[in-house]
């Protein structure tokens, strides 16, 4: 029994259904025509609910493919959301860092010339840059 499993499980599903209206086929041999119109209506019916079952498989299919379109999307929608948020906090830092740097380089010139002012104080009769371009 387990072998003859085996083999129809090897030999494939046609084979297998094709036994199976043998059987039926020698199993009636008295009743042959009846036989026939059964097997006849029984393979129809096989092929109905085969044809009704790839319509599913494709229906659903197409719904699955939908679903993932849609979730691929919102996806995408989602990472371009956070990719603007990420680049206007990054402009928001940027434009701090440019106030900071002007704030210092501000600073640096005031000391500079204080500095230079306290150095060549004309009050004092220093050399001032105005005083050799003069003389």
């Amino acid at each position: 029994m387990t072998e003859d499993r085996e083999d129809r499980g090897d030999r494939g599903v046609g084979d297998a259904l094709r036994e199976a209206i043998e059987r039926t086929f020698a199993a009636t041999t008295g009743s042959a025509a009846t036989t026939r119109e059964r097997a006849a209506e029984l393979v129809d019916e096989l092929a109905r609910r085969g044809r009704e079952a790839r319509g599913e498989l494709t229906r659903r299919g197409q719904e699955a493919r939908g679903e993932l379109t849609r979730r691929g999307q919102a996806a995408g929608a989602e990472l371009a959301r956070r990719g603007q948020d990420a680049g206007a906090e990054l402009g928001k830092r940027l434009e701090a860092l440019e106030r900071r740097l002007a704030e210092v380089e501000e600073d640096l010139r005031r000391e500079t010339g204080a500095g230079a002012d306290a150095a060549h104080d004309p009050g004092e009769g220093g050399d001032s840059p105005n005083s050799k371009a003069e003389g």
